[in-house]
């Protein structure tokens, strides 16, 4: 009897998973495994070990590191100088950076919105120094800047302003703006481009409706289109903050965080702090805090566009 309960169990078929449960919650999950694992090297734990870093004194080259808790964070905020003039440059730099390349895109798209001949060739031309590096756009405007070669003084000496001649990149009252011009000559493409495509969403009823009702230009764009590009607008706005938080290629290039670190951002700052004076926790800890100002933009955005869909 024992020896066949003993066959029967042996013979009986083993168990599996139902088919359901299968597809319904293992099989996303082994999709979504590959791209989840090259997220968490490349993102996740980058981010995770410079958050653990900055909580250490480091010169990035000694086996040893010396923990000071937040003791970064405050050497930043009390005793860093230069922390405070790069903090106060991002905060001028993006507030520049939400009014002029999206007013310049916003004008363009405006304007280059209907069809006309030539219309696809100056989109093209206007939305070009887009698709350049920032590297490539500082090195164009720093031969523009020279003192004495450079376009811009030559064409102020032609115009009989020679009055307004300026060591553009050497005065330190002037330095982050004349930078600040040449990164919204490159910014103002991407800004362009969304919105000409939010334009392309608006129905012409709608327009021709507020024609027919006697509204001027300017009242139909007020009333009618600008708030029908809303959706865009928040995109364009989410994604010039960001991105003017990281800026940092152009100021290296063109200004090198001076004259006498005037034109120091977070980003450059962190990088000399790490690279150049071996402070790898104050380097780290500033990255920290580029990456939680980042949310500050990032989580409204994000929470918007999941309500929305």
């Amino acid at each position: 009897m024992a020896d066949a309960s003993l066959q029967t169990s042996r013979r009986r078929p083993p168990r599996r998973l139902p088919r359901k449960l299968v597809e319904q919650v293992l099989a996303p999950w082994l999709f979504l495994a590959p791209a989840a694992l090259i997220f968490a090297i490349v993102l996740v734990y980058p981010m995770a070990y410079s958050s653990w870093l900055s909580l250490f004194r480091w010169d990035g080259v000694s086996p040893d590191k010396l923990w000071v808790g937040l003791g970064n964070y405050v050497e930043l905020f009390t005793r860093n100088r230069v922390f405070w003039i790069a903090l106060k440059n991002n905060v001028i730099w993006s507030l520049l950076s939400l009014v002029v390349p999206t007013g310049i895109g916003l004008a363009l798209a405006l304007a280059l919105e209907g069809r006309f001949r030539g219309s696809a060739f100056f989109r093209s031309v206007f939305y070009f120094p887009a698709i350049l590096s920032m590297s490539i756009v500082g090195l164009i405007w720093s031969w523009m800047y020279h003192p004495s070669l450079g376009l811009v003084n030559q064409m102020l000496e032609v115009l009989s302003l020679s009055g307004l001649e300026r060591n553009w990149l050497s005065d330190p009252k002037i330095s982050l703006y004349s930078v600040f011009v040449a990164a919204a000559w490159h910014n103002a493409g991407l800004p362009m481009l969304l919105f000409l495509a939010g334009l392309q969403t608006i129905s012409r009823e709608v327009l021709d409706a507020a024609r027919i009702d006697g509204a001027g230009r300017f009242q139909r764009f007020w009333y009618v289109t600008f708030p029908l590009l809303r959706e865009t607008t928040m995109v364009v706005v989410a994604i010039t903050a960001i991105n003017s938080l990281k800026v940092y290629d152009i100021i290296y290039v063109m200004t090198y965080g001076g004259p006498a670190n005037r034109t120091q951002v977070l980003g450059s700052w962190m990088y000399f702090l790490t690279y150049n004076h071996n402070e790898v926790g104050l380097g780290t800890a500033i990255a920290v805090i580029l990456f939680l100002l980042t949310l500050v933009f990032a989580v409204p955005y994000t929470r918007h566009m999941v309500r929305t869909r």
